[in-house]
């Protein structure tokens, strides 16, 4: 027997109290009982000081390779779970109720049974204490753990509401030895000591405890009597153990097959020869059997579950693989309108080529007409430049629609681009897919292996592994058409790079005679200009070297087919007749167009 004592701790209904707990047969099994006896601060009625006396029935028991265990008690409305420490030297206590609520406390062990199982049965008297300045209705527990006799051990705990010290709610325990006296009128009177004296008295027949207590040199007084709360039966020499606590269950039966499924062995068996040695291979080979039906059960349920789990796995893939197709087929819509978005815009480039060549024929037209213009007359210069002014606004126009035309095929390209990328991350898709698939695949091969091991236990397996294989060829069909409608899609891609290859192409020529013919007008530009600025500086010259009072008008240019006065004063020749002009370096059409020459 192991008793324990301790504080009570659950949150505001026991603060601080005595708790002493008794386990009567030290290390618990399954079906013992544990009594626990304290007293409520305050219980829910709002009573003070309730005494609580609890016997527990341990419900289950988890063993720790150091000898230590945990157990779970369960017989009330509270529920335990208690864990031993150092070989169950102590105890702690989780205690909780059904809404949640959860508590701890640790309890020492102040005794130990030592040798043999008692013969005696033990008892536990649970009473009230009262004791002048010290204890006002306090718990008074006293424990007989072996019976009564000479020499046997008894322990009694109770708990001061101050001590001497004016310390509030503390323990004390006196443990000894009983001195036993000669039984009379079916009384058993015995004492024992430590510090304090009490002489206890037993009646056998109601098994009340009262006792009489005594502070050496201070103040005695009877108290009790205690009534018995437990009676502990050891039966030691019993073949049978204690009767578990047995509670009513509602439970259906069947009758057992009613013929033998096992064949029964008629050949010689290592048989042991005594009882517990049959018992103990009996159980050895029930434990075998338990073993290999609870790894065939535990394989069936893996096996399934992994069947499920690849099933799961294919139909994401399914859907996984729909979800491309719909893109594949949005890629192709969107491709279609690129082409005939390029299509357009091809045909508005030829049509836009083509404006810009009748107008590049129209603008070189008007250039010759300005150089015939400048050849017959200077006059019109004003108007020239105005047309020349329009040719460059022209192109200028020209030059701004094929930048607009690079622009848009730069978007164009850019959106291409795009899709390509997009088809190749589907592409990739695809591939990661293709690979999951092998796979899964493989996975399921394994599967198969392992099904055949239990294919008598599981035959309906394999015809859900078929169905899997099936589904899994479906999806690689899916797959193939999925990838040959991608290389149809990148078909189409190419096409398009080679029409837009041929545009650019196009575009680099359109750009190169532009620039041919922007270089032969500039060049016509500066000819133009040089000869313009030739004239006028042999007009100037002329100026200079003519009458100082005569005036050209129209900034110093004479007029066309006017009489000019002698460049050397008046010698009373006629110009037309000397030919002056000749000695100034002038061809006969300079001197046309200056008016010096009919």
């Amino acid at each position: 027997m192991f008793i324990y004592s301790g504080k009570l701790q659950w949150f505001n209904y026991g603060v601080g109290e005595l708790l002493v707990v008794v386990l009567p047969n030290g290390p618990v099994r399954v079906g013992d009982t544990v009594y626990l006896s304290t007293q409520w601060t305050v219980d829910a009625a709002g009573h003070k000081k309730q005494k609580w006396f609890s016997a527990q029935t341990v419900q289950q028991v988890v063993r720790a390779d150091n000898g230590d265990d945990t157990f779970i008690l369960h017989g009330g409305y509270y529920l335990y779970e208690i864990s031993s420490q150092q070989g169950y030297k102590t105890i702690n206590i989780t205690m909780s109720n059904p809404g949640g609520s959860k508590d701890h406390m640790t309890l020492e062990r102040v005794y130990q049974s030592q040798g043999e199982v008692a013969a005696e049965s033990a008892r536990i008297w649970t009473g009230k204490l009262d004791w002048p300045q010290n204890a006002s209705n306090e718990p008074f527990t006293v424990i007989v753990p072996e019976g009564f006799g000479a020499g046997k051990p008894i322990l009694a705990f109770w708990q001061w509401t101050v001590d001497a010290n004016l310390e509030p709610k503390v323990q004390c325990i006196a443990q000894g030895t009983q001195t036993a006296e000669t039984p009379a009128n079916d009384k058993v009177k015995f004492t024992f000591s430590d510090h304090y004296n009490l002489t206890c008295t037993w009646d056998v027949k109601t098994e009340e405890l009262a006792i009489h207590m005594q502070d050496p040199g201070k103040h005695e007084q009877d108290i009790g009597p205690f009534k018995l709360a437990a009676l502990i039966q050891f039966h030691s020499e019993d073949v049978t153990p204690p009767d578990i606590p047995l509670e009513k269950k509602t439970f259906d039966v069947r009758y057992p097959q009613a013929e033998p499924n096992l064949p029964r062995i008629q050949a010689p068996l290592p048989f042991p020869r005594t009882l517990l040695d049959t018992l103990s291979h009996t159980a050895a080979y029930v434990d075998q059997a338990g073993y290999l039906a609870k790894y065939a059960v535990g394989r069936y349920h893996a096996l399934d579950q992994s069947y499920h789990s690849l099933l799961k796995q294919v139909d994401e893939l399914n859907n996984q693989i729909r979800e491309l197709s719909g893109k594949v087929n949005e890629l192709t819509t969107v491709n279609e309108a690129e082409k005939h978005e390029i299509e357009g815009l091809q045909k508005k480039l030829a049509d836009t080529l083509d404006a810009a060549a009748k107008r590049e024929a129209e603008l070189t037209q008007q250039i010759q007409d300005l150089q015939k213009a400048l050849a017959k007359e200077e006059a019109h210069d004003v108007e020239d430049h105005k047309a020349l002014d329009k040719a460059q606004k022209q192109l200028r126009d020209a030059k701004s629609s094929i930048v607009v035309l690079q622009k848009q095929l730069l978007a164009l390209q850019l959106a291409l681009s795009e899709s390509n990328k997009t088809i190749a991350q589907l592409q990739s898709q695809v591939a990661n897919l293709n690979k999951t698939v092998s796979e899964l695949k493989g996975e399921l091969e394994v599967e198969k292996k392992h099904n055949a091991d239990l294919s008598r236990e599981n035959g309906d397996l394999k015809s859900r592994v078929a169905s899997a294989e099936k589904e899994t060829a479906a999806v690689k069909k899916t797959l193939e058409r999925t990838t040959e409608d991608l290389k149809k899609v990148q078909a189409d891609n190419d096409e398009k790079d080679k029409i837009i290859s041929g545009l650019e192409e196009g575009i680099v020529a359109v750009k190169k005679d532009r620039d041919s013919k922007q270089a032969a007008y500039d060049e016509l530009k500066k000819s133009t200009d040089a000869t313009i600025k030739e004239l006028q500086d042999e007009i100037a010259k002329l100026l200079r070297n003519g009458d100082g009072g005569h005036c050209w008008p129209h900034d110093g240019i004479p007029p066309p087919f006017v009489d000019m006065p002698p460049p050397f004063g008046d010698t009373g020749s006629s110009p037309m007749d000397e030919k002056w002009w000749k000695n100034m370096g002038m061809d006969e059409s300079m001197a046309r167009r200056l008016g010096l020459e009919k």
